[in-house]
């Protein structure tokens, strides 16, 4: 499996059943990381739009620069993503190619898959993510104070900021801006420090010192863990990370 999609080790299962493609609850809208099997190994992102067990499974077509990728009859993947601690990859073909209502591929079901669990879940480093750390009411008079996001998963975040804010065990929300479908979305989520610490950054990252913070997400379900998990998967898909 491939090592960009295992920041945390776990324990693989290489002799996965077709059959747990199901048991993997899938949805609709899933992240999914297209690597194309012929000689380029291009990476391209999609979405899980559907499938039928043992029969297909429907994707997004993937684009690069606006325009749709050649996905000729026969064409090979390998098609990763993940479902909560679970990393999984199987091998898959393009079945037909449509526009129609929208532009999507029909890949073959997969004979095999192989997974993973992870220890922890997938993490990306975002290039210069700000945002807004707003204290609970004891702390800072509930002033929003900006931060950076160091690292990022759809259960947490490591930020830096130039001041202390609260300590380990505080409740408080942190803003921030993402590119979700073409439009940059907002979120507000309630978090809750689980480490805090000072330290010098490197150089070539200004020198400074910071306070860094390990944040918990509080249940980020329904719609916002949805588009977290497509935003990590898409930049971990298009190599961005």
């Amino acid at each position: 499996m491939n090592d960009e999609l295992q920041p945390d080790q776990g324990i693989p299962d290489t002799d996965a059943k077709p059959d747990d493609l199901l048991s993997l609850d899938l949805g609709i809208g899933d992240a999914l990381q297209l690597q194309d099997s012929s000689e380029t190994n291009s990476r391209h992102f999609a979405k899980l739009i559907g499938f039928l067990n043992k029969s297909g499974i429907i994707v997004t077509h993937p684009t690069k620069n606006g325009e749709l990728l050649p996905a000729e009859d026969g064409k090979g993947f390998s098609v990763r993503g993940f479902s909560g601690r679970k990393v999984y990859e199987f091998k898959a073909y393009v079945l037909a190619s449509g526009t129609v209502p929208y532009p999507h591929l029909h890949l073959t079901f997969p004979t095999a898959i192989e997974c993973m669990t992870m220890r922890g879940a997938l993490r990306i480093k975002p290039k210069s993510l700000a945002g807004w750390i707003e204290p609970s009411s004891e702390n800072a008079g509930s002033i929003k104070m900006p931060m950076i996001i160091v690292d990022m998963s759809t259960s947490g975040a490591r930020v830096h900021a130039k001041k202390p804010f609260g300590s380990i065990g505080d409740g408080i929300k942190v803003m921030f801006r993402l590119p979700i479908d073409g439009e940059t979305q907002l979120f507000v989520i309630p978090t809750i420090i689980r480490k805090a610490y000072s330290e010098t950054l490197p150089e070539d990252q200004g020198g400074a010192e910071v306070t860094t913070y390990g944040l918990e997400f509080l249940h980020p379900e329904g719609s916002v863990r949805m588009a977290l998990q497509g935003f990590i998967y898409k930049t971990m898909a298009e190599g961005d990370e």
